[in-house]
């Protein structure tokens, strides 16, 4: 097993092929939804929101069937072409072009896909189109209700211009209320109370609003402090592009031999900064900078983390508190510190910030020796892939980006700093975790 993922000659494609799906989620969080009325909530915001109720609801419901995990998924998956294409969500009233439009985006969607992977060299997307089911028809609802509640938040921050929208999609509910008066499945009996309870104004009382609201909160909580950034990053999409990014890395090692539960990974990644909510968003250097920064912020967090148990319940507090358990777990913390590195890359390198390579430093390698303690994950049967690809996307972004441009580089640091970056990449290069 050792052989097939430790080859270390295709360790820089990975990285790289990392790189080309991060910057492709970027690129999607540009797209905003109704945007006559909305300058600020992009397609991902709705598209998060919407996966936060869809797992609250099968939670809720103890619904584990494999195709309502395989629709999650594929809808996650499926929001990373939007970079390519904009947005695609359009209203069709008519049946017959309705059927037509939507013929017309699955192949274009499928097209964009092939063309993803065609310049991807070891990560591929296996995205699988949503067919229509239950599921499918349930993801549609959690966009409605993201939807009324992204244009909620406008509303109360003074755009009077969404008011006739949310009176439609009001109307939309009461109609279905009206078309599905006896109904028996559970699934179907959740979203008819889900419906009255936001007509009856009473939505507010329930986990499922408190979700909602946590969620929009993150959108305005941003990574990396104040550090001047050409692509500000928010922890709603932070948690979006750490989804796709794990999808893609785990059926990379899935291919591979690894026994990998993709749905409990995702449910990780989805869940995983929510403890961040209320703006307590503090870089590395200042968390990491003594033993007393790193127990203090610790418990921060764990007090924050408890507080959602009240407003979320159980089933959602045991997803964030147990973000780094099990081998998921440990292949999404290490996903988590490779994006914060590569981030570095996409400022610097990608977007020609280079006002941004002064918060080049070394904080990132102290983080590897928890690492190490690896033999925790039993079920991990390349434990070693895991480590050296962790410290290869460090050396590799570190190393582009302390020779890329030495002039840039004197300004923010002296010789002697720059020379100790070099002395650390190449004792990185040289070191062994498992010896």
């Amino acid at each position: 097993m050792s052989g097939n993922l430790s080859g270390m000659n295709n360790m820089e494609d990975l990285v790289e092929d990392l790189l080309k799906i991060y910057i492709s989620s970027i690129d999607s969080n540009n797209a905003i939804i109704m945007q006559n009325i909305n300058d600020k909530y992009t397609i991902i915001d709705k598209s998060m929101i919407s996966a936060y109720l869809y797992v609250k609801i099968l939670n809720n419901l103890k619904i584990d069937e494999e195709i309502s995990k395989e629709v999650l998924l594929s809808y996650l998956i499926k929001q990373n072409i939007y970079g390519e294409t904009g947005n695609l969500a359009l209203e069709i009233s008519n049946k017959e072009r309705k059927n037509l439009y939507n013929e017309v985006l699955n192949h274009l969607v499928i097209e964009q896909f092939e063309y993803k992977n065609r310049i991807l060299k070891n990560l591929k997307y296996n995205y699988k189109k949503i067919e229509k089911s239950k599921y499918s028809d349930l993801i549609e609802f959690c966009e409605n209700i993201a939807e009324f509640y992204i244009l909620d938040k406008l509303l109360k921050r003074g755009n009077w211009e969404v008011l006739s929208y949310i009176n439609a999609l009001k109307n939309k509910f009461e109609i279905y209320l009206n078309s599905n008066t006896d109904i028996s499945e559970n699934l179907e009996k959740e979203k008819i109370k889900i419906y009255k309870l936001i007509l009856d104004e009473e939505f507010e009382k329930t986990e499922y609003y408190n979700l909602i609201q946590i969620a929009l909160k993150l959108k305005d909580v941003y990574r990396y402090s104040t550090l001047t950034t050409v692509v500000p990053e928010n922890v709603l999409f932070h948690q979006y592009s750490m989804t796709v990014v794990n999808i893609v890395f785990a059926d990379y090692m899935i291919s591979k031999g690894e026994k990998i539960n993709k749905y409990k990974l995702i449910c990780k990644t989805l869940f995983h900064d929510f403890g961040e909510y209320k703006g307590n968003e503090i870089v590395a250097q200042i968390k990491l900078y003594n033993e007393e920064t790193k127990a203090m912020f610790a418990e921060i967090e764990e007090n924050d983390e408890k507080e959602l148990e009240k407003l979320l319940g159980k089933d959602i507090y045991n997803i964030i508190s147990g973000y780094k358990n099990g081998k998921e777990g440990y292949i999404a913390d290490i996903l988590d510190k490779i994006l914060g590195i590569m981030k570095l890359w996409i400022e610097v390198g990608y977007m020609n910030n280079y006002t941004y390579i002064k918060s080049l430093c070394s904080v990132y390698q102290e983080r590897f020796a928890k690492f190490k303690n690896i033999d925790r994950i039993k079920e991990l049967n390349d434990k070693e892939f895991l480590l050296e690809f962790l410290k290869n996307a460090y050396v590799y972004i570190k190393e582009n980006l302390v020779n890329e441009n030495p002039k840039i580089l004197a300004i923010y640091f002296t010789k002697e700093e720059i020379e100790n970056f070099k002395i650390e990449i190449n004792n990185l290069k040289k070191l062994r975790f498992l010896e």
